[in-house]
């Protein structure tokens, strides 16, 4: 018989991108109703599985320095994104939330509530980091990912961002000026984690003169 934990791992063995109850009760040999004992649908069982990879990931502890732990913030949900592929498509799409991400959050805004930061701009940097990290993993998902925690996979859905914007923006490049297809070309085909951090000191740079 198939526990709790049995089930959210059956799920992350998945991979949000393929995750349904049919596929996991399949993959756990039981029957599908099985799986609602324990969770009422899809979406819950995928909230679940999300909170799991969120208590899985390093997160920072507040440093000295608000920008240095923005930062490391900002990367331990780059580690979270890479490690389990279609999460990010999850959260843009709402379909998902669960104490874990939210608790994540909250820490977040208090860190920046005991750097001096109004109420209202914790809550603005804490929103606008954790969008910032998702937008950069809206990429199709590469085949035969199965959402395991690995490096392959991983450099996987890396690979997958960079091939996704390649195609987005190569056919489209001629079109723009002379002056910034330079530059895009680097965004486009050099390391997605690279263009990444370029972008992040843009935002941190916004919140310190945002800090005055």
């Amino acid at each position: 018989m198939a526990d709790r934990e049995a089930i959210i791992g059956a799920a992350l063995g998945l991979g949000f991108a393929r995750l349904t109850m049919p596929a996991v009760a399949e993959r756990l040999g039981i029957s599908h109703s099985t799986l609602y004992r324990y969770f009422a649908s899809r979406d819950a069982l995928a909230a679940a599985a999300a909170d799991h990879a969120v208590h899985a990931i390093e997160w920072p502890e507040p440093e000295e320095d608000w920008r240095d732990f923005l930062t490391a913030t900002a990367w331990a949900h780059w580690r979270l994104y890479a490690a389990r592929p279609g999460l990010a498509q999850e959260i843009t799409a709402l379909r998902l939330t669960g104490p874990a991400l939210v608790g994540r959050d909250n820490r977040t805004g208090v860190a920046l509530l005991g750097y001096g930061f109004s109420p209202e701009d914790s809550v603005l940097v804490m929103d606008m980091l954790a969008e910032l990290v998702t937008q950069a993993f809206l990429a199709v998902l590469p085949q035969g990912t199965d959402g395991s925690e690995s490096d392959d996979g991983a450099a996987a859905a890396i690979e997958a961002v960079r091939r996704r914007r390649r195609e987005l923006i190569d056919p489209w490049m001629h079109t723009f000026d002379s002056r910034l297809r330079g530059v895009l070309s680097v965004a486009v085909e050099g390391s997605p984690a690279a263009w990444f951090e370029r972008k992040l000191d843009l935002f941190l740079d916004g919140v310190a003169a945002r800090r005055g």
